[in-house]
């Protein structure tokens, strides 16, 4: 039986009972863990303001051998700017919502919480890039760091260096010259322009991922290309989702 101190961002939230939550919270150094916050949701708890999705803390959690408990929360960033735009709120939910599902537990995953925090970050303080935008180079960056990166300066089948093609299309590994073209079934036109998109967000660290913006048309061409690869090599159903897909259509 021991009290430890970690660092990290609550990413999901259960009610049980009448006033307990089982909160999921990915710790920095640590990974994903399963936290009992008891009694959180009475008025009179000092883990009521903490014990929510977002809460970005230094943790006091207990631990039995069986069971994690929370015993102290000392808030660093709540990232109170995603609850007054429903765009922002909409996408930071997808974000804590895609990183629980694609990461196992108790695995150190610190690079991929950084981006997690960076990319709320952007979303609840910055009016300059689009939600959608940055929901497009989470997904591209996460994929990254997650041992999933695209081809982009070549083509992924005959290994051809890509310069200004005329022609180019993405497929399930990335790049797909004109000449390369049948070999799937399925693949996606693009232009050279979201390539170099896609080079940008690949060799750039976390903290400059966000400084800049891109036409309607190439963020259109970036969505076709994302969801491709992640439907190629995550398949994963997200509840979110369907929620933002909603926003979009109004």
């Amino acid at each position: 039986m021991s009290t430890f101190k970690a660092r990290g961002i609550i990413i999901k939230e259960n009610l049980v009972g009448d006033s307990d939550k089982s909160l999921i919270i990915l710790l920095k150094d640590y990974g994903k863990f399963t936290v009992w916050s008891r009694n959180c949701r009475s008025s009179k708890s000092k883990l009521l303001a903490g014990s929510s999705l977002f809460s970005y803390a230094d943790f006091i959690i207990y631990d039995n051998g069986r069971t994690l408990t929370l015993n102290q929360i000392d808030i660093i960033e709540n990232f109170y700017g995603l609850t007054e735009d429903l765009d922002s709120l909409a996408y930071g939910t997808y974000f804590l919502e895609f990183v629980d599902k694609n990461i196992q537990e108790a695995t150190p995953v610190n690079n991929i919480m950084l981006l997690l925090l960076k990319s709320l970050l952007i979303l609840s303080k910055s009016n300059v890039i689009k939600p959608k935008l940055i929901s497009k180079i989470f997904e591209i960056k996460f994929l990254q760091l997650s041992g999933y990166m695209p081809i982009t300066n070549c083509c992924s089948y005959c290994k051809k260096e890509i310069n200004n093609e005329n022609e180019l299309y993405f497929g399930d590994n990335g790049i797909v010259c004109n000449s390369c073209k049948n070999n799937e079934q399925y693949l996606i036109k693009i232009s050279n322009n979201v390539r170099l998109v896609l080079n940008h967000i690949l060799s750039s660290p976390i903290d400059k991922l966000y400084n800049f913006n891109v036409s309607e048309n190439i963020l259109n061409e970036l969505s076709l290309v994302n969801k491709k690869f992640l439907n190629t090599h995550l398949h994963i159903d997200l509840k979110s989702t369907s929620f933002i897909e909603q926003l979009e259509s109004i």
